[in-house]
């Protein structure tokens, strides 16, 4: 089936493509390249010391758009990437550290390559595009189509083959459709989104069907700014071997302090995750069946920027049932208004039956980025 969707998209593309041969004035090429550095730390032994290891991947992105009419846009992105060292993945540094195999130090990617048409009362959308629901800004528990990675929470995020249609029904009111295939029609992802907006605040009703799993998920969440921005998502999941709840509360405030102090924090419970931390399965997180192990979790950034160029931030990433948690310090300075230099550590701490302090990874990043 996927290979079939595939083989559709690119048949789609060539018949879209008269509608912009020769290259219509509204082409625009852009892309970053970006070099992405890891040292670490893996503790071993009571004494807490261990061996050094290192990794590096470079990430050339490459994107098009296309405009050949008013009612017609084309997006097209190519990545291109090198591993090396202990690094396999764009998400960065593997949870068991593993050197990756020989054939998968180079890789190319076509991750964008759809279509938009604008119709006179919907938006379509049609090829592998980013797609995401939900308002939360890290755990995002309605977001079927897209892997957690708690280590950068707005990261470039893969895209999904699938077809998404946009109804405004009205200046406040939205339908928004998606359908992913996967190998076969009973194992693919859709959804269906209501929005609305009563007074200051957005609402959003969610039915999403994950096919392969069997699961039915009815979601919700709502987003507003009283004093403080706020948001709330939450979802129940129902398959026929189990019912669980996913909940997420959130909040933003930007303190003046001269440039200002930026502070977000968001809670989040997941019913689904193992009460007993002696219990914690971590081959589910290496193999991505899930992105967290317990029940009740807490996200805090404080960002603070000591001029246009140079901005530090630390984040707190907490498990509050075994008491285990992440600290991550970080600078960020803007060489030019196009090249960005980025430094941190990930620390882990907590108790020593705890799910990221069992990790045991001492983790300092440098990051390269320039924009063209």
């Amino acid at each position: 089936m996927k290979r079939i969707a595939t083989l559709a998209l690119a048949c789609f593309l060539l018949a879209a493509w008269p509608f912009c041969y020769p290259l219509p004035t509204e082409t625009k090429f852009f892309g970053y390249f970006e070099n992405r550095f890891f040292l670490l730390n893996q503790a071993s032994g009571s004494d807490g010391n261990g061996q050094f290891k290192i990794g590096d991947y470079n990430r050339l992105r490459l994107m098009a758009e296309m405009a050949p009419s008013e009612k017609v846009n084309l997006n097209i992105a190519v990545d291109l990437f090198t591993f090396h060292g202990i690094v396999q993945s764009p998400l960065g540094v593997t949870v068991d550290g593993q050197t990756p195999a020989a054939n998968e130090t180079d890789r190319i990617d076509l991750d964008r390559a759809y279509v938009d048409f604008y119709l006179k009362k919907l938006d379509i959308t049609v090829g592998k595009q980013r797609v995401a629901l939900g308002v939360s800004y890290i755990w995002a528990p309605l977001d079927i189509f897209n892997r957690v990675n708690l280590f950068e929470p707005k990261e470039e995020k893969p895209g999904a083959t699938a077809v998404k249609v946009y109804w405004p029904v009205s200046g406040k009111t939205s339908l928004t459709g998606v359908f992913a295939p996967e190998s076969d029609f009973r194992t693919s992802k859709s959804a269906l989104r209501a929005q609305t907006q009563a007074g200051t605040v957005d609402i959003g009703l969610t039915l999403m069907r994950w096919g392969t799993l069997n699961e039915t998920i009815y979601g919700i969440d709502l987003r507003g700014e009283n004093f403080i921005g706020w948001w709330l998502e939450g979802g129940k999941f129902v398959s026929p071997a189990s019912t669980f709840y996913k909940f997420v509360a959130g909040f933003d405030y930007t303190f003046p302090v001269r440039t200002g102090l930026y502070w977000l924090g968001e809670f989040f419970y997941d019913s689904s995750g193992t009460p007993d931390p002696l219990q914690y399965d971590f081959q589910k997180l290496v193999d991505s069946e899930r992105f967290t192990l317990g029940r009740a979790y807490f996200f805090s950034l404080l960002r603070y920027a000591f001029s246009e160029f140079l901005s530090a931030s630390v984040a707190y990433i907490g498990n509050w049932q075994d008491g285990s948690f992440l600290i991550n310090p970080s600078l960020s300075y803007d060489l030019t208004q196009s090249l960005n230099l980025s430094a941190g550590l990930y620390l882990p701490a907590g108790g020593a039956r705890g799910e990221f302090s069992q990790r045991r990874q001492n983790v300092f990043f440098l990051w390269l980025k320039m924009n063209f």
